[in-house]
């Protein structure tokens, strides 16, 4: 399958999150429900040193506990 490729200028201090589904996914619960969460949890967040925002953003979500969770989490230096 073809891919896209995009480039996103950030500007400083900003936090990116990059993770798997098992982050968002509960069962009986429509995907872009954990999606709007977990947005809403990261933002709260993204101020916050990279350990912390981590660390806070799993121990913050309902997390399923039945699917493996992956994240990558980038902070920029700030101005």
């Amino acid at each position: 399958m073809p891919r896209a490729s995009t480039v996103a200028t950030l500007p400083p201090g900003s936090t990116l999150l990059l993770h798997t589904d098992g982050l968002v996914e509960v069962p009986g619960e429509r995907l872009d429900a954990g999606l709007r969460r977990m947005r809403r949890t990261a933002a709260s967040l993204a101020r916050e040193p990279l350990d912390v925002f981590c660390d806070e953003l799993l121990s913050g979500l309902p997390l399923a506990r039945r699917d493996d969770i992956a994240i990558i989490a980038v902070q920029l230096p700030g101005h």
